[in-house]
């Protein structure tokens, strides 16, 4: 995809995103019965789902994909691939702060009788944010590792499946909304697609002072 189109369909996730947004501060009725029809869909619930799901949504939480996203940048740095460690982690870092800022902005409450302990606001769901930055970053440095078509597709999957994953928990389990999940994904999504174009300039300004670098 060209930067270009990538750059436009940023714009319109976020555009999307902004609707929510503005559904959601007025409590609109199409945006109540997303939230309603969603919840819906992950019923009903059961005492071996529950537990499964709480397991499930931990690896999803922001600061374990941080965690692991501090690892990879790791690796990378140590493959000589320096300037994707540091784009990818200012991906999920400066990323995770839109979240934090609108979170507070916007002030939503969570969901009543939740299935588990959790605090903060609601929308948008910054396990939801954080799984498809990383799950995303994860995709492209497989694309690069496996040229056919069959090994990419397998991994979109598998991709797209984990991020279906965790938007489910943390719907099923009352810790938000199911616009907050949905908010979450257009954010991230919108988030990557528009800072995808800036990537070659971003080399370019990091390889001089990486490459000057005292061995």
């Amino acid at each position: 995809m060209k930067d270009r189109y990538k750059f436009l369909s940023g714009i319109g996730c976020w555009l999307l995103f902004s609707l929510l947004l503005v559904g959601v501060v007025n409590n609109s009725r199409w945006t109540s019965a997303i939230d309603t029809w969603g919840y819906q869909l992950t019923q009903p619930t059961g005492q071996t789902k529950t537990a499964i799901l709480t397991e499930l949504t931990f690896l999803g939480d922001p600061v374990t994909v941080m965690l692991v996203t501090v690892g990879m940048m790791l690796v990378l740095w140590r493959r000589k691939h320096p300037t994707d460690s540091v784009w990818y982690g200012m991906l999920q870092f400066i990323g995770y702060c839109l979240v934090i800022l609108v979170k507070y902005g916007i002030a939503r409450t969570r969901p009543t009788n939740r299935l588990i302990a959790v605090g903060g606001y609601s929308f948008p769901s910054g396990h939801t944010f954080s799984t498809v930055i990383f799950t995303v970053t994860v995709l492209s440095i497989l694309y690069y590792l496996y040229k056919q078509k069959w090994q990419r597709v397998c991994c979109t999957i598998i991709g797209i499946s984990w991020i279906i994953l965790i938007m489910y928990s943390r719907v099923y389990l009352r810790a938000h909304f199911s616009t907050d999940v949905l908010g979450g994904l257009l954010l991230a999504g919108g988030w990557w697609l528009v800072t995808a174009p800036l990537r070659n300039y971003f080399f370019h300004w990091l390889r001089k002072p990486i490459s000057n670098r005292p061995n």
